[in-house]
């Protein structure tokens, strides 16, 4: 990821120069301000986790094990906005929202409460954990009209990310009985919020078709980890965000 980021960088900082090297002479941004309309892919990446807890019984050591594999990749909707300050420079502000779910997986080894150092296995597991990424993405805007009609606009600043973010908190086990050579675990589950604050650098290519209406195309990288604490459950770090690429309308004012 850190090489897909530095790529994306430096591509962007060579087409802003290539760019304002090509057209030294960029026509003026017309008008106030824009709203940006999106459908996208975000490749994010997959984070694997696993804690282990111990389980102390029969004057032995057993433990339960939790595994659990969260990817930060896939489809993402998009809003954004932007106003012009002088010349061609302005702010802007983008929303974007995806959510993914996983599965969970729980094993146990208990001891046995009739033959020393003997462990009897057990496994569990729960779906449909969610995986819910929200992103603003604030950034100051050079925004550089090549004709009347086509242009890119370059972008950067920092991103508050929000997440939400399902796991196992805890799990439970009990004797299934006579003759004792099985248990059973019971698994809870719940969800941990947090809030981040990363970055994003990015170009959006758009055409205007009639005066206030257009399509364009959106590349930018806008990523954080974050280190959850779940209550009750195994501590895990959870990467969001990843390369976005994006397309739709764009709507100037």
């Amino acid at each position: 990821m850190t090489k897909q980021v530095f790529r994306l960088v430096v591509g962007v900082v060579a087409l802003a120069a290539m760019a304002s090297s090509a057209f030294a002479q960029a026509l003026p941004w017309e008008g106030r301000a824009y709203v940006n309309l999106n459908l996208g892919y975000q490749g994010g990446s997959k984070t694997d986790t696993q804690g282990t807890t111990s389980v102390a019984t029969y004057d032995e050591s057993g433990k339960i094990t939790t595994s659990q594999s969260i990817e930060s990749k896939g489809g993402f909707f998009e809003v954004g906005a932007g106003i012009r300050l002088a010349g061609n420079f302005g702010v802007g502000v983008a929303y974007t929202r995806m959510k993914k779910v996983s599965d969970a997986s729980v094993s146990a080894s208990i001891p046995s409460p009739l033959i020393y150092d003997s462990f009897r296995s057990a496994t569990a597991s729960v779906s449909d954990l969610e995986h819910v990424e929200q992103a603003f993405h604030f950034h100051a805007i050079w925004m550089l009209p090549i004709t009347d009609k086509f242009g890119v606009t370059f972008s950067a600043g920092p991103t508050v990310f929000r997440l939400k973010q399902g796991s196992v908190l805890s799990t439970t086990w009990a004797e299934v009985g006579s003759p004792y050579t099985s248990v059973t675990v019971t698994p809870t589950w719940g969800e941990t919020t947090g809030s981040r604050v990363g970055f994003n650098v990015g170009a959006d290519v758009w055409y205007r078709f009639v005066n206030h209406l257009g399509i364009g195309a959106t590349v930018r990288y806008a990523g954080k980890t974050f280190d959850l604490e779940p209550e009750g459950g195994n501590p895990m770090d959870v990467k969001v965000g990843g390369l976005q690429f994006g397309a739709g309308l764009r709507i100037r004012f």
